[in-house]
């Protein structure tokens, strides 16, 4: 059809051109009028072309938006699993972990305007979290790969590793205390501890999933991926502005304890509709409402959107 209508519109307008060749060139209202005199056929077969265009150009991303003007954090919604994007407003993009494999973490990038990753970050071996990096690496640049490996034997884990590396992609193993610097964020990796190459890897990765602040300005995020109390009370916690609630929402009786300390006032819980697991639990989200926090969650609002302008947040959501 597009071949048609090309073939259809360039015939007609060299016909055009060859009869008004001599002809010295229109301006603005000659050729309005032109338009205006030009055969039906013409004109309809011209703006199906345009639209056609439009239609190819927003669909292989070419019409995507640009990035936002202002530090945003989104709380993606690609189901069950996590998927963080911090931009910085001045064109660096940071991820905290790509869903699982069906989440379309690719497509929910490029509708933020994201064209490559400055940092992506896999906090641990989980289907839910680390599955939506095989389709981002086949795709997207990404600069930096951080993971933590922890020892595992994980077989999609090692898939992951050897994908990243063919695809010449840089990649780092996180440690406790080590700063990077992503554009205008800073992004302090808490833990987990170091692995002891002796010690056979936990059968649980949760426990140590990468634990994160990302700050820019006097603005603070709290990310720790399924970590949840037992593991994260360990580390130096600190007041942040907002953060990503653990683990989907899971119960977490030292939930209560880290609110206190985290002292947030914005949450996002990233969570599937109707999941088999029952989150997010009625403890958790009793004890965010207890510490007056915020509270959003993807399965009700979709992608759950905070902007920082001067200091002060705003939140929107999909629904």
């Amino acid at each position: 059809m597009l071949i048609i209508v090309a073939v259809v519109a360039v015939r007609l307008a060299a016909g055009r051109r060859r009869r008004r060749r001599a002809q010295p060139r229109p301006g603005y209202a000659e050729r309005a009028a032109a338009w205006r005199r030009a055969p039906r056929a013409f004109r309809v077969a011209v703006l199906v072309l345009a639209l056609t265009v439009l239609a190819l150009a927003t669909a292989t991303g070419l019409g995507s938006p640009s990035p936002p003007g202002d530090l945003t954090v989104r709380f993606l919604d690609i189901g069950q699993g996590d998927a963080t994007l911090i931009q910085d407003g001045h064109g660096a993009n940071a991820l905290f972990d790509a869903g699982p494999p069906e989440g379309a973490v690719y497509r929910r990038l490029r509708a933020a305007g994201v064209k490559r990753l400055d940092l992506a970050v896999s906090t641990h071996q989980s289907r839910d979290h680390q599955g939506g990096f095989h389709e981002l690496i086949g795709r997207m640049p990404i600069r930096l790969l951080l993971t933590n490996g922890y020892g595992t034997r994980d077989a999609d884990y090692h898939q992951l590793v050897r994908e990243a590396d063919a695809a010449g992609i840089h990649r780092a193993v996180a440690h406790a205390g080590e700063v990077l610097r992503v554009g205008r964020m800073t992004v302090l990796i808490l833990g987990p501890p170091p692995h002891q190459p002796s010690v056979p890897p936990p059968e649980d990765p949760n426990p140590v999933g990468i634990a994160a602040i990302v700050s820019q300005g006097a603005f603070d995020l709290w990310l720790s991926a399924d970590a949840e109390s037992d593991a994260i009370l360990d580390y130096p916690l600190r007041p942040v502005e907002a953060m990503k609630v653990s683990h989907h929402g899971s119960a977490d009786p030292g939930l209560p304890e880290v609110l206190d300390r985290l002292r947030p006032k914005i949450a996002g819980i990233e969570v599937g509709a109707h999941n088999s697991y029952g989150h997010p639990a009625p403890s958790t989200l009793a004890a965010l409402e207890h510490a007056g926090v915020a509270t959003y969650r993807t399965d009700e609002h979709g992608t759950v959107t905070l902007t920082v302008t001067h200091g002060h947040m705003e939140v929107t959501t999909e629904r």
